[in-house]
This record gives structure tokens, sequence and C-alpha cells, in this order.
């Protein structure tokens, strides 16, 4: 009986050996109080339904390998998805979003809905890869980063959409909605959605963020496949 209590003991120790590195490298990603693996935290409205974006003709994910470099973090093996390339309509700016890569600092590479149709070129080109399907995303932005929710910011730029993470993990990840034919994605750490700030002004106008609290007019999108 002690030896069999004993086994138990040294089984313990080496799966905690394996999984708490992995564990504390997901948890470091933006502040401390990221809430890795929490799921959903907020039930869809009535109306709103599952949904999925059409994976169709999609691609397998690069496995480059190599570490990319410019931002934090550590880069992760790539995961076993179907990517497909898409622009990302904002329906209440009629804007296409892109990447602003031209910005700086901590707002470099955020998204903005500000681009005319017919005037979209290579910063308006997002990867839509899944796992499932097409009802969980993650997107690559053009700068071939993780579009990344920022809830470690504040202030203006608190759920800031940019191009910065190496690897995705909840903040990274979204669960796909829609409703009368509009699309809807929501972040599924915080249970918001995407959702275009009209009401900003200079470079911060029409801001894509992950803030939305309910799928109103802001928040919908349309996809248009590559």
């Amino acid at each position: 009986m002690r030896r069999k209590s004993i086994l138990v003991l040294v089984a313990a120790a080496v799966v905690a050996a394996v999984v708490t590195p992995l564990a504390l490298a997901r948890a470091e990603e933006g502040d401390p109080g990221h809430p890795s693996g929490r799921g959903s935290a907020v039930a869809p409205p009535p109306g709103l339904s599952p949904g999925k974006i059409d994976m169709t003709g999609g691609t397998p994910l690069e496995r480059d390998g190599e570490q990319q470099l410019g931002f934090e973090g550590t880069k992760m093996p790539a995961l076993d998805a179907t990517c497909r390339d898409y622009k990302i309509l904002s329906l209440a700016a009629n804007r296409y979003i892109a990447e602003e890569q031209g910005y700086g600092g901590a707002i470099h590479n955020m998204l903005r809905a500000r681009t005319a149709p017919g005037q979209t070129g290579s910063w308006e080109v997002f990867r839509v890869c899944s796992e499932d399907g097409g009802h969980t995303v993650f997107l690559k932005a053009p700068s071939d980063y993780f579009v990344t929710a920022e809830y470690g910011y504040t202030g203006k730029n608190l759920g800031m959409l940019r191009g910065r993470g190496e690897w995705n993990d909840t903040w990274e990840t979204f669960d796909v909605w829609t409703d009368a034919g509009k699309f809807y994605l929501r972040n599924s750490a915080r249970g918001t959605y995407f959702t275009c700030r009209l009401d900003y002004t200079g470079q911060y106008y029409q801001e894509m963020k992950a803030t939305g609290a309910a799928p109103g007019s802001w928040e919908a999108l349309w996809f248009d496949a590559l």
C-alpha cells in the first residue's frame, strides 16, 4: 500500500512538471489577470444564432516553425487549422477593416474600418483560420501576426484589435454568431464583440475594438472571400 502511494505521488509530480510551464507561458499574455481558458463570459442575447465563416477551399495554416521578432511572447507550434483569405466589411461604417502598419508604438498594427469599397489593398486582407469548420476563428493580420484584443490596455485603447499575437490564445479567439445575414465575432475570453467606434476622432476614427457589449449596428460585419 505504501509503495502504491509513493508511485501515485511520483506520477503526480511528473504531470505537474510538464503541465505547469506550459500553463505559465500561456498565462503571461497581456496583463496578470489574463483570463485564459475561462470560455465565453456572456451568453448571446435572444435572436442571435451560432454561425460559421465559410472555410470552403481553405488551405492549412502554414507551419513555419521560426521565431517571429518584433513583439513580446513565445512562438507556439502552429495549430491544425484551415485558413481562408477574406476582406472584412464593417456594415455601420461601410468601410473595410485595415491594419494600420504605419502607426507606431502601442497602436502599431491597430485595426480600423477606414477603406472604401473598391480601394482595398494588401492591408485589408485577413487570413481567417479555424479548427472547427468556421464556428470558432482566429485571424492572421496582413502583418502575419494574430489579431489580438488588447485587454491589458486602458482607456480608449482597452480592447483594441491589432496584429500583435505570436500565437493564438483566448485574446485571439472568437466565436462566430449571426443574425439576419450579418456576422458578429465574440471574444471567447470576455464575451464581448468586434465593434467599430464611429464616435472616435483622428487616428482612432472607426477603430476596431473587442468591447461591444451586445451585437448592434456597430458590431455587424460582412466577410468577402478572396
